[in-house]
């Protein structure tokens, strides 16, 4: 049936579907902005792109790509009845499920991955690094198992999208696999958020600083809140007696589990957006660059740097560099852009401040 037609037929379903459009448009646009800042502050402002960084980026791509399907499967008569589906409709919308199921989860995994590797950019002790490197090492193993069970859950392949009964094969029970993957996305979810909590509490940050974790923790609570929701929807889809009709809640709790996850790690990332000092450090950086590090006529420049010499291994002292950490995962290179702090050697911290002097001749 043409979609137009069908949608005059079932008004009702037209609105469903147009309330999952509308949606995972919103969503994916907030996401984008988000991830955009954050371009803006790690390869522009601070010149600092990591791992993390890119694996957002990565992420956000293959969020584009399923609001892409998304679109196709509405073209195909996604959440109206399968008597207004024709074969060929059916044959795309089970391809475009499997090109879905596949990005889901390296969206979760680039997701995840990212997140960590920005816990380990204020990392501190050798436990917690140890600790963030085994989560990853799990969570690429699990996204590894996951793809390869996705591409074969059907032997041959095409026996996914085989309506007719013209391919000789079979396929496992993905319900158990989707019930599996979900839940244990779920339990990460709850552990990844749960694992800066003691580093960052031993961390000295002023108080909007501390809010804006608080803001953070909770956006992420309900990005975990989300995953509960899609796996009750994977619940309901696996009972529907028309899944081509039902496909939509377990579509649209998938888009906003990931967008809201990509808002949630982005967060840290787009802070130097709204630094004062970091917009001056980038202002003044650029026009020593143009200037080619002269001094304007008339004056003279020089400058007297000042190593302060402390050890990291006990109180107060321990506070200051875990403090310069986390200074770190939200300035990208270091530290508050007019000083520079080194470890060398011994958890003896060295930091050095330039003072920058100009005398009028």
């Amino acid at each position: 049936m043409d979609p137009n037609t069908a949608a005059n037929t079932y008004p009702e379903d037209k609105k469903r579907q147009d309330g999952l459009i509308i949606t995972t448009v919103v969503m994916a646009s907030v996401a984008a902005i988000f991830v955009l800042g954050r371009c803006v502050s790690r390869f522009i402002l601070i010149r600092n792109p990591g791992a993390d960084d890119f694996l957002m980026v990565g992420a956000m791509l293959l969020t584009i790509g399923y609001v892409v399907n998304l679109f196709i499967l509405r073209d195909n008569n996604l959440g109206f009845p399968i008597t207004t589906l024709s074969l060929d409709n059916m044959v795309v919308f089970m391809k475009v499920t499997l090109a879905i199921q596949a990005m889901y989860y390296a969206n979760v995994f680039c997701i995840k991955t990212s997140i960590v590797l920005t816990y380990l950019r204020f990392a501190v002790s050798r436990t917690f690094r140890i600790v963030c490197w085994v989560t990853i090492a799990v969570h690429s193993v699990f996204f590894a198992v996951c793809l390869i069970v996705t591409l074969a859950q059907c032997r041959p392949l095409a026996k996914m999208w085989d309506l007719v009964g013209a391919v000789e094969g079979t396929c496992i029970n993905s319900t158990a696999f989707f019930y599996f993957t979900s839940a244990f996305n779920i339990i990460t979810d709850i552990w990844i958020l749960i694992l800066p909590i003691k580093t960052l509490r031993s961390i000295q940050r002023p108080g909007r600083e501390r809010l804006a974790l608080f803001l953070l923790f909770g956006v992420g609570a309900f990005a975990t809140v989300a995953s509960i929701v899609r796996l009750h929807t994977i619940y309901i889809y696996t009972l529907a007696t028309d899944p081509f009709r039902d496909g939509i809640p377990v579509n649209l709790w998938s888009i906003i589990e990931v967008t809201i996850a990509i808002v949630c790690g982005s967060v840290p990332g787009i802070k130097p957006l709204f630094s004062s000092r970091q917009r001056r450090a980038t202002r003044a950086a650029k026009s020593s660059a143009g200037s080619g590090g002269s001094s304007a006529p008339g004056q003279t420049m020089t400058t007297a740097p000042r190593r302060h010499y402390r050890l990291g291994s006990h109180g107060a002292s321990d506070k200051e560099l875990q403090m310069q950490q986390w200074r770190a995962a939200v300035y990208g290179s270091g530290q508050a852009p007019t000083d520079s702090v080194e470890l060398v050697g011994g958890n003896i911290g060295v930091k050095t401040d330039v003072v920058v002097r100009y005398d009028r001749d």
